[in-house]
């Protein structure tokens, strides 16, 4: 399981000792017992329900952008040589490092190479190691054409600041500095190599058309102009990145700080297998908790802090009034989903109480109780997750990252079936969510072709569909046995691929101009007439994502597709927040699957990592009728008790 390997907490302050006896005593709260450990009880605080959100603030949250020079080469005559400016300057100085030589590559009379600019970000939570992606750029005055076909090498990215603006901050700080700067105020300043950026371009093809019923086609991004492109995955992080739980002005110091490292170890780390490192540190003159976000939330950092946010400040005790109070909210749609949160910070003694929420008739308990268990590392509410995510497409994003989370067997199951529906949305999500849950699954079948993108075939027994990634992933996914393509056609792809296929024919001729003594020479390969086999025979004769993409495209518009196709089908949701709010006057969802039409396009950022209140729900009218009580001790998975 997941959950079995441990966040990493360190307390950060200054003077922290674990023998010091002036600060008062915490008072211990009405339910819970002399056990808890003795830094507890050390600790002052009045409010005997307290919890981390209410002491601390969440900090190291804000994105940290890096920036290079970097050469890209293997461009097909589209490239240019630099201008003798600053950009070239550093650009030399970095491939001397790397014991290249610089005229020879940037003054190649064959433009096949070109000085870029590249950037990435390196967002809060990222751990050393993760993969993210680079944008290229050219910069102003650049002569190269297209950055089509190319490959960025290895760059190291690193923090940068204008020389006024750093100026700025270092009065701000109150740090004496000369009347008379050193450097000009327009000049760059280098800060620290955090990142490296390396791989194939993805530049320069054209979006997806409007559907045939008038739909927009997604909005066109930079990767549309040959002038700009991405390295989707190709930026390694040299940084960890962990996030800060800042004690309040307000609040104890520095004995709190111990405290609450304490109770987040002892909520979400294994037994024995806690971590609490102690440093001599502060972020503005506060002390602090460091803490990276366990495996079971690594695709979920937000909930992770909405939930670490609720761990109360002592440990509550099985018959306490308070855990009492919120196994009924649970069982109540306009308060199940922020119960279930408030019972998942409790840790794993919760799954009781969640597994009798399994059993309501309302869908957002069995949700708001399937989703924490998946996080508690539980697959009681796997099929029910599974369920909700098929019926209801604002609940959707968060059963399948909460199927994916999990590290069980049942769930990948789940995953794999939900990729045989018919809604594309659910079909995509259901394989990206299996993808991130374990990359060699049987049923995901991926190939990397021409080491340019990814190819997978999944779902064999179902509907036939073609879906085209166009942002943070090169690849195409076919659903279904075969996509069989129709008709007569003909189209080029960029400058070098022709695809033909005549009507009687099952066959189809793939084309490449190749240079061959200088001169152009054309090299035919058949394959069948299926998706699947032009896309592998265009990456056998050389072709990158651009022509993949292009070639769907143009297939599409030619009518010769006998599937359906895609572009980002990924499922669109509300964030958690939004739903807990909406619960209350919308007993059947209908209402959150409708805002979730109207919200369209674009990722669900939290406004917040607090719940939202009794104030901010909407309520529903009272039911005239009671329901019957659950069985609160559950048997198997959904019996009567034994």
């Amino acid at each position: 399981m997941f959950r079995a390997k441990l966040l990493t907490a360190g307390v950060v302050g200054a003077g922290l000792a674990v023998g010091c006896t002036s600060l008062p005593k915490l008072p211990k709260l009405t339910d819970s017992t002399d056990t808890r450990a003795q830094v507890a009880d050390d600790a002052a605080e009045a409010d005997p329900n307290a919890t981390v959100g209410q002491r601390t603030a969440v900090g190291n949250v804000e994105p940290i952008p890096v920036h290079g020079v970097g050469l890209v080469y293997k461009l097909h005559g589209t490239g240019s040589s630099p201008a003798q400016d600053q950009w070239r300057s550093t650009l030399e100085h970095a491939l001397r490092k790397h014991k290249l030589n610089p005229r020879e590559l940037l003054d190649d009379p064959d433009r096949t190479s070109s000085l870029v600019l590249v950037s990435a970000v390196i967002p809060a939570g990222t751990r050393k190691g993760d993969k993210l992606d680079a944008t290229v750029a050219l910069p102003a005055g650049s002569k190269t054409t297209s950055l089509k076909h190319g490959v960025l090498i290895t760059t190291d990215l690193q923090n940068m600041e204008l020389a006024d603006k750093a100026r700025q901050s270092l009065q701000e700080a109150g740090i004496p500095v000369g009347k008379v700067p050193l450097v000009q105020e327009g000049t760059i300043l280098p800060g620290h190599k955090l990142a490296v950026a390396e791989g194939q371009l993805i530049a320069g093809y054209e979006g997806p058309t409007p559907t045939a019923e008038g739909d927009e086609a997604p909005a066109r991004s930079d990767l549309d102009g040959p002038r700009a492109a991405r390295v989707w995955g190709g930026t390694t992080s040299l940084l960890d990145r962990p996030y800060y739980f800042l004690l309040n002005d307000n609040s104890p110091q520095p004995r709190l700080a111990l405290v609450i490292a304490e109770r987040l170890n002892a909520t979400f780390h294994a037994a024995g297998d806690r971590t609490v490192k102690l440093a001599e540190a502060k972020v503005q003159g506060r002390p602090l908790v460091t803490s990276f976000v366990p495996p079971a939330y690594r695709l979920n950092h937000a909930r992770f802090l909405l939930v670490a946010r609720q761990v109360p400040l002592n440990p509550v005790t099985p018959d306490s009034p308070y855990r009492k109070q919120i196994e009924n909210e649970l069982l109540q749609p306009e308060t199940a989903i922020t119960a279930a949160l408030k019972l998942e910070a409790l840790g794993p003694d919760s799954r009781q109480p969640l597994r009798v929420g399994l059993q309501s008739e309302s869908p957002w308990v069995r949700f708001a109780a399937a989703e924490s268990l998946a996080y508690l590392g539980h697959a009681d509410g796997a099929r029910d997750l599974a369920e909700l995510a098929e019926k209801h497409p604002s609940l959707r994003s968060h059963c399948l990252t909460a199927l994916a989370s999990l590290d069980d067997a049942i769930c990948l199951d789940q995953l794999a079936e939900l990729m045989k529906k018919p809604d594309p949305q659910l079909r995509y999500g259901a394989f990206v969510a299996l993808r991130s849950a374990s990359e060699t699954h049987e049923a995901i079948r991926g190939v990397r072709v021409n080491d340019s993108f990814w190819l997978h075939h999944v779902a064999a027994d179902s509907e036939p569909m073609v879906h085209v990634s166009t942002a943070h992933r090169a690849e195409v996914v076919l659903f279904g046995t075969l996509q069989p393509l129709r008709g007569a056609f003909s189209f080029p792809l960029g400058k070098d691929f022709t695809v033909t296929a005549k009507g009687d024919e099952p066959q189809v001729t793939v084309t490449k101009i190749a240079l061959k003594d200088g001169e152009p020479v054309p090299v035919a390969r058949q394959c069948l007439a299926d998706v699947g086999a032009v896309l592998k025979t265009l990456a056998e004769l050389g072709a990158t994502y651009n022509e993949a993409v292009e070639f769907v495209r143009r297939a599409e518009k030619a009518d010769a597709l006998t599937a359906a196709a895609q572009y980002d089908a990924s499922p669109r949701g509300l964030s958690v927040q939004q739903l807990a709010q909406i619960a209350g006057s919308d007993p059947s969802i209908e209402r959150a699957d409708l805002e979730v039409e109207r919200a369209g396009r674009g990722d669900v950022v939290p406004a917040s990592y607090d719940l939202p209140t009794d104030a901010d729900r909407v309520r529903a009218e009272p039911k005239p009728e009671t329901e019957p009580a659950l069985n609160r001790a559950p048997g198997r998975l959904f019996g009567t008790k034994r």
